[in-house]
């Protein structure tokens, strides 16, 4: 496809390339060939279910270039759809693709029959080893406390709608992954997300316990009790 150098190209995927490990934004700005000004990604506490039923959400357009970030913005907002800007693209990205690791956490907590009160300290602490991770990469910590952080983690490690927490569950009550998965029936991003995270904090030694408790459990058969 030929992109006019005026085209705004808007990513909504989350997540790593599981080749390269690099991040999307990176592979679309290779493969494209467009300048890093033209490329925004939007995210952000967004299930689509609700979001069809016109229920209030709030998500974040990230770009290197705020003016561009700002047209997103103005493009996409309406009375229940509100879009916030952001200059840090790769803080929002990195929050995107790590929520789904702890959301999966927060899912085999369910299926162990534990509380709130433990999925509030997952969240907690599995945001505080999103930030590290993010700090490696150089991007804001301010970016990990708004929407694209703290916001969609929260959301997908509480809510019914959350895939990688339906599949967290299914791993708490002993499933396997391919069982788990096949009940879910829907792609859980956060099994490659697991993987390469991991694969990535063991080689620049940025400490994340939960995510490697979780590698341990999904392929290293580790009991989630």
């Amino acid at each position: 496809i030929k992109i006019k150098k005026e085209t705004i190209i808007v990513n909504c995927s989350k997540g790593f390339d599981h080749i390269s490990n690099k991040r999307l934004s990176s592979m679309i700005l290779k493969e494209s060939h467009i300048n890093e000004n033209q490329l925004v990604v939007l995210s952000g506490p967004s299930h689509a279910e609700e979001v069809s039923k016109k229920i209030p959400t709030a998500v974040v357009a990230a770009c290197l270039s705020i003016k561009n970030a700002k047209i997103i913005q103005k493009t996409f907002s309406n009375n229940f759809f509100r879009v916030y800007t952001s200059s840090d693209l790769i803080g929002v990205e990195i929050g995107g693709a790590c929520k789904n690791i702890i959301a999966i956490a927060s899912g085999i907590c369910v299926g162990l029959k534990y509380g709130d009160n433990t999925i509030a300290a997952l969240i907690a602490r599995g945001l505080e080893e999103i930030v590290r991770f993010g700090s490696y990469y150089n991007a804001k910590e301010n970016t990990f406390y708004g929407l694209s952080g703290l916001g969609d983690l929260s959301v997908t490690a509480f809510s019914e709608f959350s895939r990688n927490r339906a599949f967290g569950v299914k791993i708490g009550e002993g499933c396997t992954i391919k069982k788990a998965e096949k009940e879910v029936k829907m792609v859980i991003e956060g099994i490659l997300a697991t993987k390469i995270i991991y694969k990535l904090s063991k080689k620049h030694k940025i400490n994340m316990p939960i995510v490697s408790q979780v590698y341990s459990i999904l392929f290293d058969n580790k009991n989630p009790k």
